[in-house]
């Protein structure tokens, strides 16, 4: 039997370092979703309660609300996001502008007045938004 050598020591030190370099590298070429899918997630809640606001029966602030929320997630999303969705993000936005101009529009008229007035830009958000959400789904499932 042979006496242990120090180089034999120093190979079996760092078998262990080498174990973690290779940890970490297999973590970072995990499959974990990126970081805008949550904000994906709550994008979509918001739309929904956007879409399911009855303006006739609760009036355009209830609705000015609902946009609100839907503004605050598509900017969280659009920040996390960067520019992997731009022709999407540029249409949502452009559709949350137009609701808002609606809105504004729309204030001093009836309710039932003011829900058809708003009716055609809350579709355009809806559709912009599942637009967004077809396009951010394959990497956030």
């Amino acid at each position: 039997m042979r006496p242990v050598s120090a180089p034999d020591t120093h190979r079996w030190l760092l078998l262990p370092a080498a174990v973690l370099i290779l940890a970490g590298l297999a973590a970072g070429c995990s499959s974990s979703k990126p970081a805008y899918c949550t904000d994906a997630a709550n994008l979509k809640t918001s739309v929904q309660n956007l879409d399911n606001v009855d303006v006739a029966k609760n009036g355009l602030s209830s609705l000015q609300t609902a946009l609100n929320s839907v503004k605050t997630n598509a900017a969280s999303f659009s920040a996390n996001a960067k520019s992997a969705y731009p022709s999407q993000t540029a249409a949502l936005n452009t559709s949350l502008t137009a609701l808002q101009t609606a809105i504004t529009s729309a204030k001093g008229q009836s309710r039932v007045t003011a829900a058809r007035a708003v009716a055609p830009a809350v579709t355009q958000v809806k559709n912009s938004a599942n637009a967004l959400q077809s396009a951010a789904s394959g990497k956030c499932q």
